[in-house]
Parts: structure tokens; sequence; C-alpha cells
């Protein structure tokens, strides 16, 4: 399955004769979505069915147990995510009818049963009542490429009710951190916006002289240097032993990253170090995407640390080039939901953000850089032939 999804709001539970659909603010409607199937929608691509299941609750919110979640597809792209209750044999064709005119564009569906019980390794309930709404669904004109469910251990496929299911460990790939990786001491979280901060440093850039500019345009990283060694008491206010405003030297970071390509240095050093200075395009494009050899964490975890405090005390306006650089520095350290959830609010603050899908997307393709992958693999027993399993 190559199904390219375009995440949208929360579903929630309804009722099994009609469709729950949402806008893309997320608000509750009944019946046919509002606007075209496609419009304004962000790309994700899901190749197997244990992608879809990963990434069901960021396409379509923390599904409910007792809950059927619908994915319409138009030529393999999705629209507005639907959740009905389970449906009984009885309820399947006003479900299937619901479907048809609440995806009047769609030409498929993806149908995941989020099961409120265990399901261990005998047959998949409700299969009786899966088949009936597949064949509904197929009377309708819509074609099912995908029939899964989703329990509380295990996952499992309608094609093959009484085969083999995959662990439900198995989906958390994207977890922070990816498994077999040990969690860094006091890793940050997400950004926190802090409006003193905030203030201190929107006035620091509007006090921004050309002179200071025009030198760190030059030579980037002396200043990302500095505003990282004096982001610990950024927001504390107030000076450093030097007398230099830590706020200062934030609004040069600030300013600088919103240009792409030092933006691209400032995250390549924080592997690098210095180093990074020294790559070509190509070698920095490939340290970014996760290859070649690991990086010092302690550097990266220090770095992480420092720019999440820029982060929080950037203006609104300018911060999503800076959730884009803390979102690397969390998928380099093997915290591939962070750096997707950093991904998400940079796209939101500026929808116009290029690298910011480009980050989404590559979480969503690898879940983790490959030597935090090298190390999971390391981690894992083998089996008798040898092989990593």
């Amino acid at each position: 399955m190559v199904t390219t999804v375009y995440p949208l709001g929360v579903s929630r539970k309804g009722r099994p004769a009609r469709a729950i659909v949402h806008s893309r603010a997320g608000a509750r409607s009944g019946g046919r979505p509002r606007g075209r199937m496609l419009r304004g929608m962000e790309r994700v691509r899901i190749r197997t069915p244990q992608s879809l299941l990963s990434l069901l609750p960021r396409i379509a919110g923390e599904a409910e147990p007792g809950s059927l979640v619908v994915l319409p597809l138009r030529q393999g792209r999705s629209g507005m995510p639907m959740a009905f209750d389970l449906p009984g044999r009885s309820e399947v064709a006003a479900v299937a009818a619901a479907i048809r005119r609440s995806a009047p564009e769609a030409d498929a569906v993806v149908l995941v049963a989020c099961l409120a019980e265990p399901i261990g390794a005998g047959p998949l309930p409700g299969a009786s009542a899966e088949r009936a709404l597949i064949a509904a669904i197929d009377a309708a004109g819509l074609g099912v490429l995908e029939s899964l469910a989703l329990a509380p251990d295990a996952w499992g496929d309608y094609a093959q009710p009484q085969g083999a299911r995959g662990p439900r460990a198995e989906l958390d790939l994207l977890g922070d951190p990816a498994p077999g990786v040990p969690v860094p001491p006091s890793v940050p979280g997400l950004p926190s916006p802090d409006a003193e901060a905030q203030g201190r440093v929107d006035a620091a850039l509007d006090l921004l002289d050309d002179a200071t500019w025009e030198a760190a345009l030059d030579d980037p990283l002396p200043a990302f240097e500095h505003a990282l060694a004096l982001a610990p008491s950024l927001l504390e206010g107030g000076r450093s032993g030097l007398g230099v405003d830590p706020a200062d030297a934030a609004a040069l970071a600030i300013a600088l990253v919103q240009r792409p390509v030092d933006r691209d240095l400032a995250i390549v050093a924080a592997l690098d170090g210095p180093a990074a200075a020294d790559l070509d395009d190509e070698e920095a494009a490939a340290r970014m995407l996760g290859r070649g050899p690991a990086p010092d964490a302690d550097r990266v975890l220090e770095a992480l640390r420092a720019w999440t405090a820029i982060a929080g005390a950037t203006p609104l306006e300018l911060r999503a080039p800076l959730l884009v650089v803390v979102g690397f520095l969390h998928f380099a350290l093997g915290r591939g939901r962070t750096a997707g959830r950093c991904a998400e609010l940079a796209i939101a603050a500026d929808p116009t953000l290029t690298m910011a899908p480009l980050l989404r997307d590559l979480v969503d393709a690898r879940g983790a850089p490959e030597w935090v992958l090298a190390s999971r693999a390391q981690a894992m027993p083998s089996g008798p032939s040898g092989d990593t399993r």
C-alpha cells in the first residue's frame, strides 16, 4: 500500500448511521465535508499497514476503543478522516451509505477498527460484520484498500482474520526515544513560550545594528556559539557575568536562522561542531538526514537545550525556523515523535516554511537517523543464524 495521507483535525466517536466529519479547524459537523477533499492539506507518505497504524493518532486523533476510523481516498490521496461506532451487521448498510455521502469524490477507503479488548492469537473479533461492511462499501462504488484491526495488545488484518498479527509495540518506532536507545538525561521537551523573554528578544531584534549583522553573515558560527553559551540565562533576564545581554545574542541567532543556509549550518554545527563549516552542501544535507557517523550525544543534547530556550524566547512570527532546528536535534537523538511535533508546530506557525514538511516526512519515512537505528539493531538479540531479529 502506498498512500498519501493529508492529516487533519481530531476525530471523535459518532453514531453508527451518521459520519462525524471534521473541518480543518477540527469542528464537529454532520454530513458532507466542507470544501473539496484535497484542499490545503499536508502530505504524509504511508507504505505499509504498520506505518498507517503508527500515524493514526496524528491523522485522525486518538481513536477511542469501539470506534471505526475511515480514511477516504482519491487516487491514493486521503481526505477528511471520519469516525463511527463499530457497526454490527444490521448497521453496516447505513454506515456504508454515510461514508459514500460524506466523501463523494473518494474512490476507495481504508478502514481501521479500534478494538477495546486484546485480540491475542485468536480470530479477529467482528470479522463477520467487517466482511459485511466491506461488501456494502463495495456496493456503494468504493474500494477497500485495507481493513485493519487495532487492539491494546496487537494489530491485525481482516483480510486474514485468523492469521498472524503484529504486536502493538512494533508500531512505536516513532516513539521517544527509538526502541533500544537509552533516554539521555534531562532531555527538554517542546519549546515553551516565555512572554517576558520574548519581549526582551523582540526589543533586541529592533536594535540589531547593521555592522553586527554583516559580521555575522560573514561567519555565523561564532554568533551561534555565543547565543548557545548564554541561552541558559536567557529566560532569567539580566546580563551575563561579562555584562552581555543574552537577549542580544539570541536575537542575532534568531535572525540568522531565518536564512535557510544559516539554519542548516546551525543544525549541522550542533551535530559536528566547528567541523560543520568545512562540509559542502551535499555532506551537510546527509548529516541532517541522519547519515554518517554518530555525533557526540552530549554536544547534541547541550545544543538542544540551548536552542529550546532560544525558541521559547522567540516572537511567534519568527519561531517556525527555531522549531525546525529544535526538531532536527530531537531527530538526531532518536526522538522522532517530538521531532514530528516540532515540525507540525512550525507548519502551523509558518505554512510557507519548506523545511518543516521535510522534517516531518523524514521522521515518517525513517523514524530515526542511521546512528540511532544502528545502535538499536546492536541492542537487539540475534537469532540462531546470527541475523538480527
